[in-house]
């Protein structure tokens, strides 16, 4: 879009279509993958994550940061917490990147239950540090909590939540009818009638260190009806590519692009289009080892 908003967020809202196309097609049950959540006791994840914004106002920006993800063990009610730990920022030309990671709360079928209290995180750090009163700290506090959730909830939602329990037939693309969010000026959009293509392959290598294939790649593509990259005049692409291990759904990469074209005059006069692509990575390592808190590095970023 033609705003800096996170676009990358808007993952969260490909779920509603996906979950219910997963098995349309009439295949029958040994024809299909189902995704499964499973990650085992302790799991612990190194994560390279990147942003690269190319607009043709502004030319180019790229974030990058690392840290290690680690999902603890059960609660007496069943909920894990994924906590992040050893962030380094790397480049942050985005306020939103240096924002803290909140630790989620995960039930024990793979679905998002909440973060932890902003209290009890480095966001609170964060506010106490401002200047501001304790009424203009409260709504603070509350925008930052909302916004870190929302956050949350997208970022496992995009890994596991969106896909577990979900069944393909391989190989083959599923369209569905859906909408997407099309820009009709500068900081305008409206939903337009799209259809979403969703494709699961097997036998995939999980990355260049587990070139094993004994992955699965998920690709999911948005588009309005009708259209194509080489469509003329206002356009918008979101595309979701997931690396992942089908048995526990424990997560190798993860890509989001979205691509937009957009008539700054709002259809009013000479059209003035410009264009953006976001494009968002997670790249994860497997096997780190150490006791919480502490992180020994086996193998160099």
């Amino acid at each position: 879009m033609a705003s800096f908003a996170r676009p990358w967020l808007v993952i969260a809202a490909l779920s509603s279509g996906v979950i219910g196309c997963a098995t349309v097609g009439g295949a029958r049950g040994k024809d299909l993958v189902t995704l499964r959540y499973a990650w085992p006791e302790q799991s612990t994840l190194r994560v390279m994550h990147t942003v690269d914004v190319r607009t043709d106002w502004s030319g180019r920006q790229t974030a990058q940061r690392r840290y290690v993800m680690r999902l603890g063990p059960m609660d007496a009610e069943g909920r894990r917490r994924l906590v992040f730990q050893d962030v380094e920022v790397i480049e942050a030309p985005f306020p939103a990147f240096v924002e803290p990671l909140a630790a989620s709360i995960i039930d024990a079928q793979g679905d998002f239950q909440g973060i932890d209290p902003l209290e009890d995180g480095p966001g609170q750090d964060l506010l106490d540090a401002l200047p501001v009163s304790p009424t203009k700290k409260a709504q603070m506090a509350k925008a930052l909590s909302n916004g870190l959730e929302r956050e949350a909830r997208n970022r496992w939602n995009e890994w596991v939540g969106s896909w577990h329990g979900s069944s393909f037939k391989p190989g083959r693309t599923e369209v569905v009818p859906t909408t997407l969010a099309v820009g009709t000026g500068r900081k305008k959009s409206e939903e337009v009638p799209a259809e979403e293509r969703v494709r699961l392959d097997v036998g995939v290598p999980c990355s260049e260190s587990v070139p094993e294939p004994r992955c699965v790649r998920l690709k999911l593509v948005r588009e309005p009806v009708g259209q194509s990259d080489e469509t003329q005049g206002r356009y918008a692409h979101l595309e979701l590519e997931l690396v992942t291990d089908p048995a526990t759904l424990l997560p190798y990469s993860s890509r989001v692009i979205r691509m937009d074209r957009v008539d700054w005059n709002g259809g009013r006069g000479e059209p003035d289009f410009h264009e953006s692509v976001h494009v968002e990575q997670h790249t994860f390592i497997h096997g780190v080892e150490g006791a919480p808190g502490h992180v020994a590095i086996v193998e160099p970023w």
